[in-house]
């Protein structure tokens, strides 16, 4: 059993990891797509109305691709002159009841995401805008950032059983 806890644990670290990697490529993609804007406005070319529209979705994804990886690595914010204020018990005591709310409030939004994105998608709802994407393709974003959260959050609920903090 822990030998398969252990690989499933490293396949989901492996995801998380991809997924941070695939935010960080979008930033780069994101401010190297404004800088141009920014510079070619400066010596008079006519702005693109795609830029500033692309800029917006990526950094959607870029928050939900990269938040899974943060929470893994426990670099999330904390308020740590708190959090090492208290004794090694209080510490599992709030780090367990940290890991079973943010698993519920995750497990929630993943399922309500996905009833969104499956209804944008039969109803092949696109947004109003310039480019009129398909809806569920920005929606999308929400329910893969939350459901790997989700697992990140049994994961840190498993530790604290074993009496291991963050």
């Amino acid at each position: 059993m822990f030998n398969s806890f252990a690989k499933l644990s490293h396949f989901f670290s492996r995801l998380n990891l991809y997924c941070a990697i695939l935010g960080a490529v979008l930033l780069f993609f994101t401010a190297s797509i404004i800088c141009i804007e920014v510079t070619g406005r400066a010596f008079g070319a006519p702005s693109r109305l795609w830029v500033l529209e692309t800029s917006e979705y990526s950094l959607l994804y870029i928050s939900f691709l990269g938040a899974p990886y943060l929470l893994e690595k426990n670099m999330h914010v904390v308020i740590d002159i708190v959090y090492t204020s208290l004794t090694k018990n209080l510490r599992l005591f709030f780090q367990g009841l940290n890991s079973i709310l943010g698993f519920l409030v995750c497990i929630i939004l993943t399922i309500v995401g996905v009833m969104v994105v499956v209804e944008q998608y039969d109803l092949g709802v696109r947004e109003i805008t310039v480019m009129r994407p398909l809806s569920w393709w920005l929606t999308a974003a929400l329910p893969i950032g939350t459901g790997l959260m989700s697992i990140q959050f049994i994961e840190q609920f498993i530790r604290t059983l074993k009496g291991k903090t963050l």
